[in-house]
């Protein structure tokens, strides 16, 4: 009899333990049931329709612009690791303000002129993302801004044959050849017209022949050299020049590409002037064209010197 009571609290027990454990399992299997499996419900035309469970949204990897030099550097840097993992829905988000705040805070130091900071922040723009063609094509643009032109040079190599940039890269890879060899002085032979001395010139990928005549404002073509490098004028507006016979009116054009050996302009301004004696010549060599370079006449080697403008 003594141990009848003993079993009875044990059942006891165990039955309030058992009751516990059983709802727990169940509460247990239920929140899994919830959480693995979708619930149905009716449709309008009655039918069973399975309802998805719905799914937080991602946030949005953006990042505000702040001001500063540092925040702007940081906010790049950030973007940059932001795209590593964007999925395609927000990839092309980063790309286009990554793409804002790199022209602005570009535009911003070239501005201010502050062209070491540039370089750095172009060549940092290389490094994050080498496999850009722009970015190498817009390092090598400030490169050769500080004529560091073998700089230049290498950065565009790596271009030279890209799809999009490639045809950019090659011109600009011409341009500062170009000034390398201005670096080193460029030679123009002179040739003589009476007390003048004659250039050789090239418009519209022809050949002119051109009076040197520094007191001449701008240059001037002839009409009848116009006429055969195929200028159109007769819509130009004038200019009022000063000639040895007076003042007289002259259409005033712009021709693109003009050069004197390798010393070329991408524009110039040119008047169309008729000039006496102009039989064997094209027109003048004005100061428009010469001021853009360091020039200087030898008369001794008979040749016109032209380098780069410090």
């Amino acid at each position: 009899m003594t141990k009848l009571p003993l079993v009875i609290a044990v059942a006891v027990i165990s039955g309030v333990l058992g009751w516990q454990l059983h709802d727990w399992v169940k509460g247990s299997v239920a929140h899994q049931r919830q959480v693995e499996f979708p619930k149905l419900t009716s449709a309008p035309d009655g039918t069973a329709r399975r309802s998805e469970p719905a799914v937080a949204e991602r946030p949005r990897p953006v990042v505000h612009n702040a001001p500063g030099v540092n925040n702007a550097l940081e906010q790049v840097d950030a973007l940059f690791d932001a795209l590593l993992d964007a999925d395609v829905e927000f990839e092309a988000q980063i790309k286009a303000q990554l793409h804002q705040l790199i022209s602005q805070y570009a535009k911003d130091l070239a501005t201010q002129e502050r062209w070491s900071d540039l370089l750095a922040f172009r060549q940092r723009l290389v490094n994050l993302d080498p496999n850009t063609a722009e970015y190498h094509y817009q390092l090598a643009q400030v490169q050769a801004q500080l004529q560091l032109y073998d700089q230049a040079l290498y950065s565009l190599y790596f271009i030279l044959q890209d799809a999009v940039m490639g045809s950019k890269a090659q011109a600009l890879e011409q341009r500062i050849k170009r000034r390398m060899r201005f670096a080193q002085g460029i030679t123009v032979p002179l040739g003589t017209e009476g007390p003048h001395h004659v250039v050789e010139a090239t418009v519209k990928n022809a050949k002119v022949r051109l009076l040197l005549d520094t007191g001449a404002s701008i240059t001037t073509l002839t009409p009848t050299a116009a006429q055969r490098l195929d200028i159109r004028y007769d819509q130009a507006q004038s200019i009022t020049l000063a000639t040895a016979g007076g003042l007289v009116s002259a259409p005033l054009i712009d021709v693109p590409e003009f050069a004197v050996g390798d010393a070329r302009v991408e524009r110039l301004q040119v008047g169309i002037l008729p000039l006496s004696g102009s039989d064997t010549f094209d027109g003048l060599l004005g100061m428009n064209f010469l001021q853009q370079f360091a020039s200087s006449i030898d008369q001794q080697e008979g040749v016109l010197r032209l380098g780069e403008k410090s």
